[in-house]
């Protein structure tokens, strides 16, 4: 097992970083987004990678709302997190996250929904493997039980599995890539990092890193 740390807001300076690596942080979950401030730029992946913690990436715009899942909405997230992606430097071969951020259980209407919404990400993907040698991002999701169980279930490209513990109501996956364990705080010994997530990672969550 890993430990990791997620966050919206970038790092622009090295200090928090090396407090994080010192007091057992691994890797650093960031985001591509449609909003310019909370996106991974390629010297934020530059400096973490220097400071020797590893990134694991999540596409999220809002994603909070039955309604921001379409087929549409998901082709055209997977072509910016291509786009981003590309910026970054992430290699191919890693995998980024699309997040599903809202309260949603088993046999609700509502999942329909979300799965039209990955296989939009999913087409997408594939045409640009076909378009560029097989090359292409492997996805995952980023989402509670029932919404992670659910796709993976149906969508067969989606082979990352990203588990909160937010309304999964205690249950756990032992296949999770990543788990989201704890919300919303900040570290006694790295107060500088800022308000985080924390992350655990089984040794397969994708992480990378970006040379300068």
């Amino acid at each position: 097992m890993a430990e990791g740390i997620d966050r919206a807001a970038p790092f622009t300076t090295a200090a928090p970083l090396d407090c994080l690596r010192s007091n057992g942080i691994t890797f650093i979950g960031r985001y591509y987004s449609n909003s310019d401030w909370k996106n991974l730029t390629r010297s934020e992946a530059q400096l973490i990678s220097s400071r020797g913690l590893w990134i694991v990436t999540v596409y999220q715009d809002a994603a909070n709302t039955p309604g921001y899942f379409t087929y549409e909405r998901g082709v055209s997230d997977c072509s910016r997190a291509i786009q981003r992606a590309t910026d970054v430097g992430q290699p191919t071969g890693t995998p980024i996250y699309f997040a599903v951020d809202f309260e949603v259980r088993a046999q609700d209407s509502r999942l329909a929904n979300v799965e039209r919404y990955f296989e939009g990400v999913q087409q997408r993907m594939r045409q640009y493997a076909q378009d560029n040698g097989g090359a292409s991002w492997p996805l995952g999701i980023y989402g509670t039980y029932d919404a992670v169980t659910y796709i993976r279930d149906r969508v067969d490209d989606v082979t990352y599995i990203g588990l909160t513990y937010a309304w999964s109501r205690g249950r756990t996956l032992d296949e999770a890539n990543l788990y989201q364990y704890s919300n919303d705080l900040t570290l006694d010994a790295c107060r500088n990092a800022g308000t985080v997530d924390r992350v655990r990672s089984n040794g397969s969550g994708g992480g990378f890193k970006v040379n300068a």
